[in-house]
């Protein structure tokens, strides 16, 4: 009998040795994020899976994520555990043959930038707890912060009225180009707009019809160049305003910058000219990646501008306050610009 007993022990300390490391090729653990852009304090979801794909119970289960270290955790905080490099979320369960179990974790990140994170460790013990096997994983998630946007009320009046500067001259300097139809002439048209060709063929008068929100050519300059980080930061809020209240017009814009702004191709220094949801978030992550400094002076950012300007080219120039050189190259802008140009420093002056 006491062999019997002997060799029962013998065959469930053998099957507790190795329950572990087999159950473990069936344990997966999945994790989403919602979203990837984000305002500064906006919640951030992420739902994370533990499934079970064998058809039997598995006692034991840890799940250890790992998160940056000045993460706001809002979820369930009785598994937090702080460290200097990272903050971990932990979640011990024992799950179903053929089980899947979710939970939604809720975050807050408050400052600019980009965080990276997705790695974690899943653990498989066995009945009794003598034993667990570990692994290692990565599922790449990266979160970015825009910069808060500027709100200070002067600086809107600014922006609003270098708008509505640009949208009167389109009305003034039409491009006969830009026809996109004709309508009866009401006596309140000027005459020059009366198309006599179109006015015989309907035999009556006609006046050309424009598209007066195409013949815009508006460039957004970032200036980077320069001293102080908080100006800098600064400047990346007002730009985030100058760019929402462009779409905000319908007024098609482009984005030029000598700054350390970074997209999915990489250093971001030119995005040109367009309108809508796919170009306003394309500036938006470059503003939230942006790092401190610049690549390049603002004269040679002045150099590239006037090499490739266009006809009738409107700017508006967001910058640290410029130095002697800098208003220089300022005035060369100003000199070869035959549009309008907006100025406003990280100090909240216009010029």
């Amino acid at each position: 009998m006491v062999g019997i007993i002997c060799v029962a022990i013998v065959v469930i300390l053998i099957l507790e040795y190795t329950l572990a490391k087999k159950l473990v090729p069936y344990v997966v653990y999945k994790s989403v994020l919602d979203k990837s852009l984000f305002e500064p304090g906006e919640e951030i979801e992420m739902t994370s899976e533990i499934l079970n794909y064998n058809k039997v119970l598995v006692p034991f289960v840890r799940v250890r994520e790992y998160l940056p270290p000045n993460i706001e955790i809002l979820s369930d905080t009785r598994d937090v555990y702080t460290g200097t490099l990272w903050q971990t979320i932990e979640k011990t369960v024992t799950i179903k043959a053929k089980e899947r179990l979710s939970r939604r974790e809720v975050f807050k990140l408050h400052k600019r930038g980009i965080y990276s994170f997705g790695e974690y460790e899943v653990s498989v013990g066995d009945i009794f707890g003598l034993r667990e096997t570990t692994v290692f994983g990565s599922i790449p998630h990266s979160v970015y912060i825009m910069p808060e946007r500027a709100e200070n009320q002067d600086l809107k009046e600014i922006v609003e009225g270098f708008i509505g500067d640009i949208s009167v001259r389109r009305f003034i300097m039409e491009d006969p180009i830009l026809t996109i139809g004709f309508n009866d002439y009401t006596g309140r048209e000027p005459m020059r707009d009366i198309s006599w060709i179109r006015t015989a063929v309907a035999n009556k008068l006609q006046v050309k019809k424009y598209d007066y929100t195409t013949d815009i050519n508006v460039t957004v300059m970032l200036n980077c160049d320069g001293v102080g980080d908080e100006e800098l930061e600064e400047c990346y809020r007002i730009t985030r305003m100058v760019v929402e209240k462009l779409e905000s017009a319908k007024i098609p814009y482009a984005f030029r910058t000598n700054g350390m702004l970074f997209g999915p191709t990489g250093h971001m220094q030119y995005v040109p000219k367009g309108l809508g949801d796919n170009h306003l978030r394309e500036i938006l992550f470059g503003l939230a990646t942006a790092q401190l400094g610049r690549a390049y002076s603002f004269p040679s950012l002045v150099e590239k501008v006037i090499k490739e300007r266009k006809q009738n080219e409107n700017y508006f120039l967001i910058t640290r306050v410029l130095d002697k050189e800098g208003q220089a190259a300022f005035g060369r802008l100003q000199r070869s610009c035959d549009g309008e140009i907006g100025l406003i420093t990280a100090r909240g002056t216009a010029v």
